[in-house]
């Protein structure tokens, strides 16, 4: 707990990182767990992290309006709110840009946002290029997501895992044994979220190890996008795959000014793949080629993060 202690209060009295440059930019940025893009053209800034297989949009956000959700996946997490609509805390893994961070805080002020990010300079560049600023009940620990997850004993009533680099999730994320620890940190009723890749067979095997852990997984996939944001839960009643268990849009009136539409998400349900999770394998910390896995492609879609 004093690690995390330390981090935190880094967090909140570090000055790093330079003020953004007036107009547009580009700026390229390298750090011992990213190579990163963040560019400014008129409003809208992208943070961007570049491997050897390209440049993968990571955050972005419009300055004009920084409540927007402007890529589109991050309107699809809020699919738990049809399943857990009062979520009093919530532990995000993977930072980004805040793409998500920044409405959610604004519709749910009394909700406690704690993130966890690895790279020191993700956090900066949130910071200092895209109009995001902690503060007590939005905080972020500078921290592998697993090592938090192992040493926290708190609960969550929802965990979110959106941790990419360069277009992959780190293989560690990825395993039966991670998903446990994120199971026990559930509350009765909470939720587990991952934004996974469907265009590759490593979703198969993401849906199938998640499904070793948890009772019951939900689909959502985001609208002409190869994201599919997949909820899990401990519990086996009520089925999250009924929408009549799910939360009524009319006790969301009002939270967010008309820049999420809940009811297009509801219709962002599917079914679950069961005959190629079926074939797939379940990763686990000692069999998890994650990277094998992302570069063995469904088909010809040309459908991207």
């Amino acid at each position: 707990m004093k690690n995390l202690a330390l981090a935190a209060l880094w967090l909140f009295t570090t000055g790093a990182g330079c003020a953004a440059p007036a107009g547009d930019f580009v700026q390229q940025h390298d750090t011992l767990y990213n190579s990163l893009t963040i560019e400014r053209r008129g409003s809208l800034v992208e943070l961007r992290a570049r491997s050897r297989r390209g440049e993968f949009l990571e955050s972005a956000v419009d300055l004009a309006d920084p409540l927007r959700l402007v890529v589109p996946y991050t309107r699809t997490l809020y699919a738990g709110l049809l399943l857990a609509p009062d979520p009093g805390r919530v532990l995000v893994v993977g930072l980004g840009g805040a793409g998500f961070h920044r409405l959610f805080a604004h519709a749910f002020p009394e909700t406690e946002l704690h993130s966890v990010e690895l790279d020191a300079k993700v956090l900066d560049l949130a910071q200092t290029h895209m109009a995001f600023q902690p503060t007590e009940r939005n905080r972020v620990t500078i921290m592998d997501g697993r090592l938090f997850m192992k040493r926290t004993r708190e609960q969550w009533d929802w965990i979110i895992l959106d941790a990419f680099r360069g277009g992959f999730v780190p293989p560690h994320l990825k395993t039966q044994e991670f998903y446990r620890e994120c199971a026990a940190r559930l509350t009765d009723r909470g939720i587990f979220i991952s934004n996974l890749h469907a265009t590759t067979q490593l979703y198969y095997a993401d849906l199938k190890t998640i499904g070793s852990v948890f009772t019951q997984v939900a689909l959502f996939r985001t609208n002409n996008r190869g994201n599919v944001i997949a909820i899990a839960v401990n519990y086996t009643t009520p089925d999250i795959n009924a929408p009549a268990n799910w939360a009524p849009l009319e006790r969301f009136d009002g939270r967010f000014g008309g820049r999420l539409d809940l009811a297009a998400i509801r219709e962002e349900h599917i079914p679950m793949p069961a005959d190629l999770v079926g074939k797939a394998r379940i990763m686990t910390d000692d069999f998890a080629p994650v990277e094998f896995l992302n570069t063995v492609k469904l088909n010809n879609t040309g459908e991207a993060r």
